[in-house]
């Protein structure tokens, strides 16, 4: 016996996964075009294929570009411009859906715009074979151009066999849109505690002479790309991390004990005390000899 259980379905409210395809399409902008929009009873997700422009919606106005998607929820209006300098081109799906679709709130939580993982190429093949539904011309096309379907070319479903194809063409795309950010979000994940756990082993090891590629070694990655992770989520670099700990806990041990300065260069990790000395000084322009007879006054 071969079958499947839906576990997701089963802990929620069927109908808050329901969604029902409105109309869906591509278009190639003019520069400067602007498309008003009134509050409609419908979902619409659009996708930046190329270019860039700007979408103004609740009282906001965001910049969006190529790789990105912006949403506008049921009953919102606003509108959105082709930038004057490289327009946009871009395609757009409308749909129904309950505003507590897991769907919507997994995708985009509380933002109206997306970085998508999602490549523009797989995501014009995956529009045209919706609108594919409708116009067979479109069964073997995987790019949209403008001068193959000059104008304003729209085609109504005209059957319900063809409106349930549309709508579950339209739910892969959703479901390959999950997929593919749930990996980013992993990746983030990911950098993130590779970042934590860097802090964590400096934290440990400053004593020792350590430098970055030694702390990347450690977590088998680049220390370019150490670096970057680090800095995105402490505001610092490694290097920068790694000194502050190691000052901090000097200024302690000058503070509170009679070693040497040798002695604490060697305890905070410099093997040699005339680079420690010159650390000390560029970070609090003083020497550490000069601290200590400060902090015994």
């Amino acid at each position: 016996m071969l079958g499947s259980k839906d576990i997701f379905l089963d802990r929620a409210k069927r109908e808050l996964s329901v969604m029902q395809m409105n109309h869906c399409g591509i278009q190639e902008c003019e520069k400067g075009h602007m498309w008003q929009f009134q509050a409609r009873p419908y979902h619409l997700l659009h996708f930046v294929l190329q270019g860039e422009g700007s979408l103004k919606i609740s009282g906001r106005m965001l910049n969006v570009h190529a790789g990105q998607a912006f949403f506008i929820p049921a009953g919102i209006e606003g509108k959105y411009i082709a930038s004057m300098q490289n327009p946009w081109k871009y395609a757009w799906i409308g749909f129904y859906a309950d505003n507590g679709n897991k769907f919507i709130d997994l995708l985009f939580g509380k933002n109206e715009i997306l970085d998508l993982a999602l490549s523009a190429k797989e995501l014009e093949k995956e529009i045209l074979s919706i609108l594919a539904v409708m116009d067979k011309r479109l069964q073997d096309v995987d790019r949209y151009q403008e001068e193959d379907f000059p104008g304003a070319q729209f085609f109504s479903i005209r059957n319900f066999s063809a409106s349930l194809e549309a709508n579950s063409r339209m739910l892969h795309l959703f479901a390959r849109l999950l997929e593919t950010q749930g990996d980013i979000k992993k990746l983030k994940k990911e950098e993130k505690n590779l970042a934590k756990d860097a802090k964590n082993y400096m934290d440990r090891m400053y004593s020792r002479d350590i430098r970055i590629q030694d702390v990347a070694g450690i977590l088998h990655v680049h220390p370019n790309y150490l670096s970057t992770l680090f800095r995105r989520e402490y505001d610092q670099s490694p290097r920068e991390y790694l000194r502050k700990v190691r000052m901090n806990q000097a200024k302690i041990l000058l503070a509170t004990t009679e070693y040497s300065i040798s002695d604490i260069s060697s305890d905070v990790g410099y093997t040699n005390p005339f680079q420690f000395s010159k650390v000390f000084k560029s970070c609090y322009g003083i020497s550490p000899t000069e601290y200590r007879n400060m902090r015994q006054m």
